[in-house]
């Protein structure tokens, strides 16, 4: 570290003083003249000037050495330094040969001159924050547009979306319009099937009575016949009472069994009135909805539908009604097959047989359960292993 130059002979008393004030708080940071003029951006040649009291400092230079030297000795300038300075200042600035006016306009200056590098720094610090907040700017426009356009995908696909379900609604409501359609005239035909049935039942009632009133007839008859033969036997007691009495008990037998088979005869009628009344429901109730239900409800020729094809329980009917019940509610399968094998002959179940095949495992063994357990069930399988049993190896 090189040594400062001696303060000059022509220095006058002020600024040797402050030079001296100065001199001291140099020494006190332990570094070269030519490495403070670095960190001050200032001349060394001014820096020696100022040491050696040729030219009085700015106040300032003095407030930055200060500065650096409490940063150095890691302790605050004493107001009493402070104050000496700035009185060894004033005097060396009025004995400078120039005027007290030029002191005030070097002050003036050096304040300006504060003041235009501390708005140097505000711009840079504005320019800075500016450049950031431009890049923020800048990120936050990419990213809106990026929503913006994955909000134009959303809406596409939400329309999308909106249109299908919309067509599948229409075609829901189509389906429960016609199913409305179904059911009601599914109620009609029920209410003509109640009403038919309680014809048939009157008609029964009818046919019950006509019976009890020929039963009733014929208990009276043997009493009136056995009233006559007793009185002819009284007439004549000895010549023909064997042959009276082979009559008198000859004509009631006769009598009974005339009235049994009447009876049979208006049971047999009731029989037939039932069925007859049973195949005009099913004829004429469920023609028209069961027509439109399956092809196979169609005749072929002259050859009349099933009862189960006409209540829409044909092979190929129970397995669309089997498979929508296996989708929507398993538990409705059984009574389905069930119904069925009441309504189907026997070709009619060996080919539902044979169509449940798709199905699954389940509905394979619920409808072969309930062929096993049914007396209808039992005489197809029989015919089945004897077609079997006939067919050539």
């Amino acid at each position: 570290m090189g040594a400062l130059e001696p303060i000059g002979d022509a220095a006058s008393e002020e600024n040797r003083a402050l030079a001296e004030a100065l001199r001291t708080l140099f020494d006190s940071l332990g570094i070269s003249m030519r490495r403070y003029a670095a960190r001050c951006y200032t001349d060394p040649g001014t820096l020696s000037r100022y040491f050696k009291g040729v030219r009085v400092p700015s106040w300032n230079f003095i407030i930055n050495l200060l500065a650096h030297v409490a940063e150095e000795r890691e302790s605050q300038t004493s107001d009493e330094t402070v104050a000496l300075l700035r009185q060894l200042y004033v005097r060396a600035a009025g004995s400078s040969g120039g005027t007290r006016r030029t002191a005030d306009l070097q002050r003036l200056l050096e304040e300006a001159d504060e003041q235009a590098r501390e708005a140097a720094s505000l711009e840079r610090l504005l320019r800075q924050a500016l450049h950031e907040s431009q890049q923020q700017v800048d990120h936050l426009t990419v990213e809106l547009k990026a929503l913006r356009a994955v909000r134009a995908a959303d809406r596409q696909a939400t329309k999308a979306e909106i249109e299908l379900f919309s067509s599948e609604a229409e075609d829901l409501r189509k389906e429960r319009e016609q199913l409305q359609a179904e059911i009601d005239v599914l109620k009609k035909q029920l209410k003509e099937a109640m009403n038919a049935r309680i014809l048939a039942e009157e008609r029964c009632d009818q046919l019950e009575r006509q019976i009890e009133s020929v039963e009733h007839k014929e208990d009276e008859e043997p009493t009136v016949h056995s009233e006559v033969r007793v009185t002819t036997d009284k007439a004549h007691p000895e010549a023909d009472a064997e042959k009276s009495a082979a009559r008198v008990y000859a004509t009631p037998q006769e009598q009974m069994a005339a009235a049994m088979e009447r009876i049979a005869t208006l049971q047999r009628e009731i029989e037939e009135t039932k069925r007859e009344q049973l195949r005009q429901e099913s004829t004429s109730s469920l023609r028209d909805h069961l027509l439109s239900a399956s092809p196979e409800e169609k005749e072929v020729g002259n050859k009349p539908r099933s009862l189960a094809v006409r209540f829409g329980y044909g092979p190929d009917q129970v397995l669309r009604r089997v498979d929508a019940a296996n989708r929507v509610n398993p538990e409705d399968v059984r009574p389905i097959l069930t119904r069925a094998l009441d309504l189907q002959a026997g070709e009619e179940i060996e080919r539902t047989r044979l169509l449940l095949q798709s199905m699954p495992p389940q509905v394979q063994n619920i409808f072969q359960n309930i062929v096993k357990y049914a007396v209808k069930g039992s005489t197809i399988a029989g015919q089945r292993k004897s077609q079997e049993s006939r067919q050539p190896d």
